[in-house]
């Protein structure tokens, strides 16, 4: 592979600007290369493989790639694809973070607070696809952006911003049902180290931002793919998974509630009665005397 280019903003973007968008055709492969401004790549029509810092990405007609700065990429096509490039200066964003009723104010907040993006500020996932009418809609405002970029003509820096508006509202419903997929299937590779690490510490007051940290996710994403994964939320699971431990040593033991609740880790036999009764809609006591007719 060849040596890797290093593209300033300056080689893009005109004194002053801090937005620009054009289209490309493109046959053959591409310099590896990366930069220091945000770029979003919308493929108009054609197919090509993207690389972004190792990671394959196979695009084709309303694919849209976010990428951040610093990040290593090239691009390969063999039968051609025409894409608008958008290149961004990072301050174009978050300079409109304190905008107000604007896409771009939304989709700023999105960039640098949500969980579903990472910590430089694109989504997780790099890649979304428009379908159906935001396809058609996607494509039709891409290329009116390009054209008002390209021809200049009167008022066309409002006109290219309410463009933005509407794309970037676009962005973000697509990023959210993107990542809703990928959060299904994002933690399903520990699910067994999850499962036997609460089994095993289920006398203990396990906390879910513990766990987030163990598996290194924050605690709200880690609660979102919990959920989605199990169905129920991370303290729902864990006390059901006590629960059964209790009915476990009701069923198999003589000690006395107050000692399976100090065994199992609760403060006192109210608060077992509580869970208990959440889970099983009847208290330990009354349990164990329906077990004992």
């Amino acid at each position: 592979m060849e040596s890797e280019i290093t593209y300033e903003y300056k080689d893009f973007l005109e004194n002053g600007m801090k937005f620009t968008a054009y289209r490309n055709t493109f046959v053959g492969e591409s310099t590896v290369h990366k930069h220091n401004f945000l770029e979003l790549i919308y493929v108009i029509s054609g197919s090509a493989v993207h690389y972004i810092d190792d990671t394959e990405y196979k695009v084709t007609k309303g694919d849209l790639l976010l990428i951040d700065t610093d990040q290593t990429h090239f691009h390969k096509s063999e039968t051609g694809v025409l894409f608008a490039d958008m290149v961004l200066l990072p301050e174009f964003i978050s300079e409109n973070l304190y905008s107000t009723h604007t896409a771009i104010d939304i989709f700023a907040y999105s960039l640098y607070n949500s969980e579903q993006f990472s910590t430089n500020g694109l989504p997780r996932t790099p890649l979304i696809r428009f379908k159906g009418n935001d396809l058609i809609a996607a494509d039709a405002i891409v290329n009116a952006m390009c054209d008002e970029i390209l021809n200049r003509g009167s008022n066309y820096a409002e006109i290219v911003s309410s463009y933005l508006n509407i794309l970037f509202y676009m962005i973000i419903r697509n990023i959210e049902t993107t990542n809703s997929d990928r959060v299904m299937n994002d933690i399903r590779d520990i699910i067994p180290g999850i499962i036997d690490y609460i089994e095993k510490h289920a006398s203990s007051q396990i906390s879910m931002n513990e766990m987030a940290k163990k598996y290194f996710y924050s605690p709200a994403y880690f609660s979102r793919a919990f959920k989605k994964n199990f169905g129920v939320s991370f303290s729902a699971y864990v006390q059901s998974v006590r629960v059964q431990k209790v009915i476990e040593l009701l069923d198999c033991t003589t000690l006395s509630v107050e000692e399976i609740s100090e065994k199992i880790g609760y403060h006192d036999k109210r608060e077992l009665n509580r869970a208990f009764k959440n889970v099983t809609g009847t208290t330990p006591g009354e349990y164990r005397k329906t077990k004992m007719t």
